[in-house]
């Protein structure tokens, strides 16, 4: 309560001067706000991966844990499409105790759905596809202070445009459609949303570790424009702290050169419009990951590739996937 308290009172701080909203308005408000900041978490490279396959983890190591998967979650992972392509520029600053970091980045991110909208007899299903694309460009100021701490602090601008394409197969859902389409169906809004983050990482055993803890924290804040509708003035805002420790060591350059091995734990605790985005204010994650360099091979954009195992624990996404990797850190 306190929390959704002081939200409050920072967004009215923020915001232009009220619009009287229906309850109808505030649902969908409150979902096309969820829609945009989950788009970016999802797509975000560091937070939540999808893959080309999903997999219960109860499974393989034999226990029935509902925070770790289920059929649900799994069903609900398989309906979510993503793309990210990401790219990043660096350079030294000083005397190399800094790095500029800049980057760009097109993201996708997709749910198809197929069901009855309104009960009726027919064997026909309606098809929801909703979809938000994102264009990102970003910097970020690194700082080693020293062999065991590091300091980063960036700004992320993204442009988003959600789209919401529905068909409506049956007649009672036909007959609802008029009082639908442009509200909540079938329509797009355009938004635009400022990312700063900090993160600080301890280097366990100094500058050549194989080992980092990572505290990262992210806030979003933006709003649509260009809207034909009351209901689509949004200006959704949210944040997500991310503690965790991860592994690199490029041990099996020993023998093929180029290649590299990371593992990773994380907390991700959400708040704002993520709160309920996610069906908790919490979850974890844990992956392994296997890359190759490609960067003596001068492929444009591309600096590395890879797969890998994703885990999450605790949230609506529960459950694993394997992953591909493109221009991981």
């Amino acid at each position: 309560m306190l929390q959704r308290l002081c939200i409050t009172i920072i967004l009215s701080s923020f915001c232009l001067p009220a619009i009287a909203a229906t309850p109808l308005e505030r649902v969908i408000r409150l979902s096309l706000a969820e829609s945009y900041t989950t788009a970016i978490l999802l797509t975000g490279g560091n937070a939540v991966r999808f893959g080309f396959w999903d997999f219960d983890p109860n499974s393989f190591v034999g226990l029935e844990d509902d925070n770790l998967g289920g059929l649900e979650a799994q069903e609900l992972r398989q309906r979510i499409s993503t793309l990210s392509l990401p790219y990043t520029w660096s350079t030294p600053l000083g005397e190399g105790s800094n790095t500029l970091v800049l980057g760009a980045k097109a993201s996708f991110l997709g749910q198809k759905q197929e069901t009855q909208i309104v009960s009726s007899n027919r064997s026909a299903k309606d098809t929801i596809v909703s979809d938000v694309t994102t264009l990102t460009l970003g910097g970020e100021l690194r700082h080693r202070a020293n062999d065991h701490i590091g300091l980063a602090a960036g700004l992320n601008m993204h442009w988003q445009r959600y789209n919401n394409d529905t068909d409506f197969n049956t007649p009672e859902s036909q007959a609802l459609a008029p009082l639908t389409d442009g509200l909540l169906t079938n329509y797009t809004a355009n938004a635009w949303q400022a990312e700063p983050h900090l993160r600080a990482t301890w280097y366990v055993g100094g500058r050549g570790a194989e080992v980092k803890l990572i505290s990262d924290i992210h806030y979003m804040r933006g709003r649509t424009f260009d809207t034909s509708n009351p209901a689509h003035e949004v200006q959704p805002e949210a944040w997500y702290w991310s503690n965790g420790a991860r592994w690199r060591h490029p041990y099996l350059t020993r023998f093929l050169p180029g290649q590299n091995v990371w593992m990773q734990a994380t907390r991700y605790d959400l708040g704002g419009d993520l709160g309920d985005s996610l069906g908790n204010h919490y979850y974890y994650e844990a992956g392994v990951g296997w890359l190759l360099d490609l960067r003596k091979a001068n492929i444009p954009f591309v600096d590395n590739i890879g797969i890998g195992i994703n885990l999450n624990y605790g949230s609506v996404l529960r459950g694993g996937t394997l992953i591909l990797l493109l221009n991981e850190e």
